[in-house]
Order: C-alpha cells, then structure tokens, then sequence
C-alpha cells in the first residue's frame, strides 16, 4: 500500500465522517496519488466506496471540489448522503430554483463548500459563475466516467466538453471514477478528459468480480419456456427480484402475468406517469414488492443492499449493461443470482435498435436538408436525427461520418459479445471479466462452472431488521434510495445490532457524525436496548 498523506489527520477525518479506522487499499493507492498531484483514473467495483476517494481529500483543500455527475438523482443522493455525514456539500443543476442556486453559489464564494456536485451540462455556466467570482477549484471530480467514452454503450455528448471546461477552471487536478471500464474506454477517458501530462496519471484498476453474484444463462426454444424458466427461476427463492425487459410493452404484460402467477409484481417504465414511478420506486425500496420488471429506466443509481435475484428476459444489448444491471443483485455482499433467458436469434431486437440509434446516412442527408417532413419520421428516429445534427453541424459543411460508423460497428460487436455469453459453454464469470480486460484465476459460481451452489439466504430477522432500518432512513434518501450507510454498512446493523449509540458510532461504515445525528433513529429501527450517553437528533 502506498503511504498516505499527513495520516494522523486523515485518518481522523475518515473515523469521524466515514466509520472507518483506514482507507481500503484501492482507496488509499486512489488517495495517495491525489497527494502526490497526479491525476487519477480509478476504476472501481461496487462497494469499492468511490466516494470516499474525493471527499475525503475535498476535506483537506483549501478550494473546493467540483463533481460531475450524470443524473440528478444521483447528485441529489451523494449530497443527501454527505450532509448526514456531516460534509459541506450541494448541488447545482435545473432541478433547483434561480434563488436556491444563488444561495448555493454564495455559500461557495464565502469557502462554506467544499463539494459542488452538477451535470456535464450546467459545467460550462459553473466555469463562467465561478471565474467571475474569482473562485478556482481545487479538484475536478468526474463520476461515471465511462460516459464520456465515445466507444462506450452510455455515451453523453456532453461529456466530450468536459476537456475545454477543464481548461476554463483553472485546469485543475482530476479524478475519473467509473465501476464499468473496457481497456478502450479507460484509454479514452484519460484522452478525453486530458489526465496525465506533466501531472502525471495514476491509474487504479480493481477487480471487476463480484465473487458474491451466481451468473446463470437458460437457454429457451420458445416464449413459452421461457416464461416458464422465469417463473420458476422466480419460485426457487422468496426474495426481492427484479426483471428487465426491452419493450416498455413487454414489461406491461410480464408484469399481467406474473400478478396471475400469485407474484407481487409491479411495473417501472419511463412511459409511466412521474407518480406512479415514484409509488413503484417507494414501495420497491420499502420491501412492498416481490418482483419489480422494468426496462432500463430503472437504471443508473439505484442503491437497494437485498435485491436476490436479477432475470435478463432477453439479451441485453451490451456487456456494460449487462453487467452494471446483473451487479444490482446482492449489494450488501449476499449471495444473490443474476440469470439471462437466452433463446436463439434474441440478438436480433438490439440489432434492429441499431438502425434507429444510427439512422441510414442518405435518410439523415434528405433529413439535414430540410427534404424531408420531420412530421412523417417516427419520433424516436427523429431524435437520432437530431443528436447527430448536433454532433456533426452539417450546416458547416460536408458531414464526416467517420466517429458515427465506427460507434455503430463497437455496437455491432458488443452485441456479438453478448451473444457468445449467453451461447458458448463457458465460464460465465470469465466471458464477462474478459471483456473488461480481466483474467480470472477460478470462477466463484456460475452454471457452467458448476460452482457456487444455492447458498442459504440471510435470516429473517435479519432481513426483517434491515427492512426497518431502511424505512427509519427513508427521510434522508434521495429519489433512488440513495442511503448514507453503505449496503455492506447496513448488513452488518441488520445482523448485528448494536447495544448503544457509542457501538454503533464503532461499527464500521458509520462513524460519530452520522452516529450523533442519527443514532436515535437507527437502534430504534433494529430494536437495539435504549441508547446511553449522548442521545442521536433522529
């Protein structure tokens, strides 16, 4: 392990915000290069605690840190989750109100922030507000890093400014943070993002393996088995399950079926009013459900611990998304299943996809010309139309479609990925670890392998006590479930509960400051004997 800067008062702060006596050895080789003024491009696994790894060091600057992130919910998460953590911190994005972002700013000019969370899209307003304030960051936090990979399935325009913006701020020192990176990708961030160069770059790359998750493929002949193998993949363990389905549409009749089948099942699509998303979500997070099906709408930022079992009904479109929606099983560490419902030919829907994701080139010239009658071409082929519009200016000129082509074939060929994982017979866990440059030394369960048989899930009570603790923070999550204690936090409470509220600041993952604010509030939920001493806001 790397040696750590100025220890003692690191050390410290990590104890009192974080619950936690050191820094993992990924965060601190993360922190460590940070000290040493490199840039850093950490990619890291679930659970791996990837924030840990620029708020801490924010604590320690006398600028303050800017983080970008993709989704609102998210920001509106980790800013809930700082705050109960006792760190200064909030968002900027178009969620707030004129005068809220005011305040904001203001509380930034006056150094009462020391992290600033807003979207690759409110950045460039950021650097203009800034500059004119005369504040200049100490830190430039890029979360989801993979966004900005044009080779990536999660691909954001927006993201490719974030070099020039960069340079707008006073180019700072960098961090990139991403769970999910191929070794093309990971080149790609540090190109687009310009880490390195007389900075220096250090890279952390951890193990993609979540050892904790069984990966499963059932081959199908018909739609017919395969809602069989869904039902009874669904039978095999009475746990919280999520399915995702391609179609809005599919989700739909899943959801009919699986209510006849006696399932409490509930359906998220972004076609859903806000408000019924919003119920499904709660109830979702509050245990109320079996079975959530849903399309990847229900996506990025989700944080539930005790989800069990992830079915794929067809072939997910890429590895990355495969991978990041399979790894929201077993988030507290459990032992948990992730099965795709494979049948022969499934490759077909994401193919089709393609040609509305990148539209013919000669429908998008007639398109650009003003040739054709915008109203005549389906809504959802129109907006291609016009994001490459905006990528390409043909305004300016003959149009280079040089970038579109080649992202269309690493579609082309993740899709082939996928269908040599669910077809092949072989170790699931080193197919997928492979793609994202990894060798696997022995499989820790998948069904080729034979390994990593059913294991008992936790005890009820355990689970009965998590449930609680849960609903006991629910005031303090954000739309997704974003919860200050880590899910591996949160197990250990469930089956260990802690007598008072100075074990409890002792557990680790939990530390005095959130013990102080909340400790109240989470023994009551896990039925623990009455606090002592000093008594939690809860």
């Amino acid at each position: 392990m790397e040696a750590l800067p100025s220890v003692a008062p690191l050390l410290a702060l990590l104890r009192r915000h974080f619950g936690y006596a050191e820094l993992r050895p990924l965060q601190a080789r993360v922190v460590a290069g940070l000290d040493a003024g490199r840039d850093v491009l950490a990619v890291l696994p679930t659970g791996a605690g990837k924030s840990i790894c620029f708020q801490l060091p924010a604590l320690l600057r006398s600028g303050p840190t800017i983080v970008v992130s993709p989704l609102i919910s998210l920001m509106q998460d980790q800013v809930a989750a700082a705050a109960a953590r006792g760190l200064p911190a909030a968002a900027l994005n178009s969620a707030l109100p004129p005068a809220e972002q005011g305040a904001v700013l203001h509380r930034l000019e006056r150094g009462a922030l020391r992290l600033l969370y807003t979207s690759p899209e409110r950045l460039g307003r950021l650097a203009a507000e800034l500059e004119a304030r005369a504040v200049r960051p100490a830190l430039l936090a890029v979360d989801e890093a993979h966004c900005i990979s044009e080779w990536g399935p999660d691909f954001r325009p927006a993201y490719r400014t974030l070099r020039r913006l960069r340079a707008r701020l006073g180019w700072p020192q960098a961090i990139a943070l991403t769970g999910s990176a191929t070794p093309a990708v990971r080149r790609d961030i540090v190109l687009a993002l310009g880490l390195g160069g007389a900075r220096g770059l250090c890279q952390v790359l951890g193990s993609f393996d979540r050892r904790n998750l069984w990966l499963g493929v059932a081959r199908v002949v018909s739609e017919r088995e395969r809602l069989i193998a869904l039902l009874g993949a669904l039978r095999l363990q009475d746990a919280l399950a999520l399915v995702y389905a391609p179609t809005r549409n599919l989700v739909e009749e899943l959801t009919r079926v699986l209510r006849e089948a006696g399932c409490r099942a509930a359906a998220y699509h972004a076609g859903l009013t806000p408000a019924t998303r919003k119920e499904v979500l709660r109830r979702f997070l509050a245990d109320d459900l079996g079975v959530v099906v849903a399309t990847s709408a229900f996506g990025m930022g989700i944080d539930k611990p005790n989800v069990r079992l992830v079915v794929h009904w067809t072939l997910p479109p890429t590895p990355e998304a495969y991978y990041q929606e399979a790894g929201r099983a077993g988030r507290d560490g459990a032992w948990s299943r992730c099965l795709l419902l494979y049948r022969p030919g499934d490759g077909s829907v994401p193919r089709r996809q393609l040609d509305v994701t990148f539209p013919p080139e000669a429908l998008a010239a007639d398109f650009f010309r003003g040739e054709l009658d915008p109203a005549r071409v389906p809504a959802s082929i129109r907006a291609s139309l016009e994001r490459l519009r905006r990528e390409l200016h043909p305004e300016r000129g003959e149009v280079d479609w040089t970038p579109v082509r080649r992202r269309r074939r690493e579609a082309e060929e993740r899709i082939a990925v996928m269908e040599r994982y669910a077809k092949e017979r072989r170790c699931r866990r080193a197919a997928l670890l492979g793609y994202f440059g990894e060798r696997l030394a022995r499989c820790a369960g998948c069904d080729v392998c034979a390994r990593g048989k059913p294991r008992p899930l936790p005890r009820p009570e355990a689970e009965a006590r998590l449930t609680r603790l849960r609903a006991a923070l629910a005031h303090l999550q954000a739309p997704w479930g974003g919860c200050p204690l880590e899910p591996g936090t949160l197990r250990r409470l469930a089956d260990n509960p802690p007598p008072t509220e100075s074990a409890l600041a002792a557990v680790e993952g939990v530390g005095t400051e959130l013990a102080r604010r909340y400790g109240r509030t989470i023994l009551g939920a896990l039925g623990a004997l009455r606090p002592s001493g000093a008594s939690g806001s809860g």
